[in-house]
């Protein structure tokens, strides 16, 4: 798991993975799609989806998109400044319509700041406004001792 990064806070520690998510219920799930969300904020932070990859299933396209992204940033040695979230608590979702296999949904909302991409002359090259309230699917199963996303989506 990476512990550096440009975009991080002075002494922030990557997220853990919470007792909560350990059960195997709504509750439970609940607590691991809050989590995931900080995987990914993770992820932006450190220019590194390695954290974010091992909670990510192969069924689950977006999560293997913003990774790739993610790797292709930092393989351009650029990096990201803002970008990062906001979680608030994850409420129970029906698994229907949803194809990809899960045991249960839950739906996070999170607020994004600004983000930009710098490069490795420490330039700016491109950016995006904040985002408040953004809604997402989060549809995980049990795979092994921990859950495993299975499908990430964007809510309106």
């Amino acid at each position: 798991m990476p512990l550096t990064g440009h975009n991080l806070r002075a002494g922030e520690k990557p997220p853990l993975y919470p007792a909560a998510a350990r059960a195997r219920t709504q509750d439970g799930a609940n607590a691991f799609a809050e989590f995931f969300m900080r995987t990914l904020d993770w992820a932006y932070a450190t220019t590194n989806p390695s954290y974010l990859k091992h909670y990510s299933g192969p069924s689950c396209g977006l999560c293997n998109g913003l990774a790739t992204g993610i790797s292709k940033t930092a393989a351009q040695k650029h990096w990201y400044l803002g970008g990062r979230l906001t979680v608030h608590a994850a409420t129970a979702t029906p698994i229907g319509p949803v194809t990809a296999p899960a045991d249960f949904c839950s739906t996070v909302e999170v607020d994004i700041t600004a983000q930009s991409v710098v490069d490795r002359t420490g330039s700016v090259f491109n950016g995006e406004a904040a985002h408040p309230g953004l809604r997402w699917q989060i549809c995980m199963r049990t795979a092994a001792s921990q859950w495993q996303t299975t499908y990430f989506a964007g809510v309106k």
